[in-house]
């Protein structure tokens, strides 16, 4: 860490590679239940003395990575800002920290996206990652330009690292069974598929039902796909719909005193911020009466204390995989868009979205380097998601 990753950047390009750098930091700690807290101290309520901020920030990655249970102390001499130093590998510690590590060519793209963001911005680094795509994905596209600015550049490195953690993950949990659909597109904040309709002739789109937004909303979407992942692993088919799916579900499967899930479900569909602590509680992992759980827990955060003490990325290990928190973190890329999105529609008083339509060329291209691994006797035997999350995950033909 250090002083030019707390006070932002002289020029435009550096204060982009900054914030995609500090992006997997940003999404993991709002994650939290306290990390809007926490956050806040980061940005707002800095001290303006060096060895000042040393304690400061010592007592932020202490409540991240200890608790009174399993102290693990970080004091301020853990902490090190040296000028011009980025952390030289966000995304790689993203994928430790999500016990995704072991998945080899995933972790091959963190370090390619890593290296991108620890060097100032040249053409050279989109050459190098054009032809990575290409190479391993056969990805072609003209998104990546040798001409394209620094953020565009940026963004569309990290969407590639976000695309290929979306197929990852399906292939992973989901691919011998189910056929693939894009997560990440899911997710995304677009046009609602059921309220506008496209005119060929004149090349445009048209609002056709103006009932609530014209917008998907990203939680709404995350928390649909969730309930249809429930449906499936308890009765081994999935739903023709979401009416009723509460209830069939809760009945079936919950017992447990804690769990409230009329309210909850119908708080996040509004759009809030579903946290990580939600999604676990949402699927049983806590309220558990075993110490499993704290034992886990326990573990990461010692290695995680390791980690900013060492500042060795290997001595960062995950909580067990969990696919849950990866497709977490897809949702949370997203959702945190969407809120800035909205943030901005309020403040100006406008309607609009924002929709990365080459997001879906990019999943397409790593989906298909996956699917290549899969035989043609269990891609016969899959079943299909639902119609209400295919539309939402398909791009149509004009949808961008």
């Amino acid at each position: 860490m250090s002083d030019r990753n707390i006070n932002l950047y002289d020029n435009e390009d550096e204060k982009q590679r900054y914030a995609y750098s500090m992006l997997p930091t940003h999404l993991l700690m709002k994650g939290l239940s306290e990390g809007k807290s926490l956050v806040k101290q980061m940005i707002k309520e800095l001290p303006k003395k060096h060895y000042k901020k040393k304690i400061h920030f010592a007592h932020i990655f202490n409540e991240l990575a200890t608790t009174q249970a399993y102290p693990h102390n970080i004091d301020m001499h853990d902490i090190h800002l040296e000028p011009g130093e980025l952390s030289p590998h966000p995304y790689e510690s993203l994928l430790r920290a999500l016990g995704a590590e072991t998945a080899v060519e995933l972790l091959k793209h963190a370090k390619i996206v890593d290296s991108c963001l620890n060097q100032t911005f040249s053409k050279q680094m989109i050459v190098e990652l054009e032809t990575y795509l290409s190479k391993s994905f056969n990805y072609d596209n003209n998104e990546l330009d040798i001409c394209m600015p620094a953020e565009e550049f940026y963004l569309h490195s990290v969407l590639s690292f976000i695309a290929h953690l979306d197929a990852c993950i399906h292939h992973a949990v989901y691919s011998k069974y189910i056929v693939p659909i894009s997560l990440g597109w899911l997710f995304m904040q677009k046009l609602h598929p059921d309220k506008w309709e496209y005119d060929p002739k004149c090349k445009r789109y048209s609002l056709t039902n103006k009932n609530g937004s014209p917008f998907t909303c990203t939680s709404r979407l995350f928390i649909d796909f969730i309930q249809t992942v429930f449906y499936w692993q308890i009765y081994s088919d999935m739903p023709v719909s979401l009416h009723g799916i509460d209830r069939k579900i809760v009945q079936k499967e919950f017992d447990r005193t804690d769990f409230r899930p009329e309210s909850f479900i119908r708080r996040k569909r509004e759009g809030n911020w579903i946290s990580l602590k939600d999604v676990f509680w949402l699927v049983g992992m806590q309220g558990s009466q075993n110490n499993d759980s704290n034992e886990v827990l326990a573990s990461w955060q010692v290695s995680m204390t390791t980690y900013i003490k060492t500042k060795e990325v290997d001595n960062l290990s995950g909580l067990p995989p969990s696919a849950e928190g990866i497709i977490w973190f897809i949702y949370a890329f997203f959702q945190n868009i969407y809120e800035q999105t909205d943030k901005s529609n309020k403040a100006n008083k406008e309607q609009s979205c924002v929709i990365y339509d080459d997001y879906y060329d990019l999943w397409e291209s790593v989906t298909d380097y996956y699917e290549s691994s899969v035989s043609e006797e269990i891609k016969c035997a899959r079943v299909d998601w639902p119609n209400y999350l295919k539309k939402q995950a398909t791009r149509t033909e004009r949808m961008t």
